[in-house]
């Protein structure tokens, strides 16, 4: 996810509360990280990656309490793997400022999730989709919460769980034809071919072509045009 929109300078100081603990943060500061938020923005689109990173970090170590340049973070650190433990350390800690934030967390299962660490990407999902009860699940990223729990659910044959998961994942989008196909996938491992012939022709219909070899070889019936 980018966020290009760029931030105005502030006319008021923040003070923020978390955890018992209040971060004051001056005008000048706050004005300042929007400055190198700003900067590393433009940097980012011109593929001056770590120029970029750098400059997040400043904002970030300028007003802790400024959130965007975080998800910035995650950005950058999905196109660039040396960042990803860096991004991982500084997004963990934003969780004492930023409490109960389910894309901070959805994020961080995702770099956990690209570094191989499953157990741990699978712990932040779980995060993110608790968090998401209660800070509403119209949030626009909380159907992925889901899928990608249910992948490594998949992977690891915990096929009843990631059925639950995908399933959940199309009451919230129900166009999302890769979740039809790999709720098929689970549908077939566990003997339910007609449920699993269902899915994968509406993944097909949704736009799922590699769905097509599936119905060809276990469905005998056309695929929809």
């Amino acid at each position: 996810m980018k966020l290009t929109i760029p931030f105005f300078l502030l006319l008021v100081a923040l003070q923020f509360n978390a955890e018992a603990q209040v971060y004051d943060v001056s005008l000048a500061d706050k004005n300042k990280a929007i400055e190198l938020y700003n900067l590393a923005i433009e940097n980012n689109k011109n593929s001056k990656v770590s120029e970029a990173f750098e400059q997040f970090t400043k904002a970030i170590s300028t007003d802790s309490t400024f959130r965007n340049p975080y998800l910035q973070l995650y950005t950058v650190a999905m196109n660039d793997s040396t960042k990803i433990d860096t991004a991982i350390s500084i997004l963990q800690k934003s969780k004492k400022i930023f409490q109960q934030d389910d894309e901070i967390c959805y994020y961080l299962g995702e770099m956990y999730k690209a570094k191989g660490e499953v157990k741990r990407a699978m712990a932040e999902y779980s995060m993110a989709i608790a968090y998401s009860k209660m800070n509403g699940e119209d949030f626009y990223l909380v159907h992925k919460y889901y899928f990608n729990r249910a992948n490594i659910c998949l992977e690891k044959n915990m096929i009843s769980t990631a059925v639950l998961d995908y399933t959940y994942a199309l009451s919230l989008k129900p166009d999302y034809g890769v979740a039809f196909a790999n709720r098929g996938i689970c549908f077939f491992k566990m003997g339910e071919i007609e449920a699993a012939c269902k899915d994968w022709k509406q993944a097909v219909s949704l736009g799922v072509s590699q769905s097509e070899e599936y119905v060809g070889k276990n469905c005998k019936t056309e695929v929809p045009q």
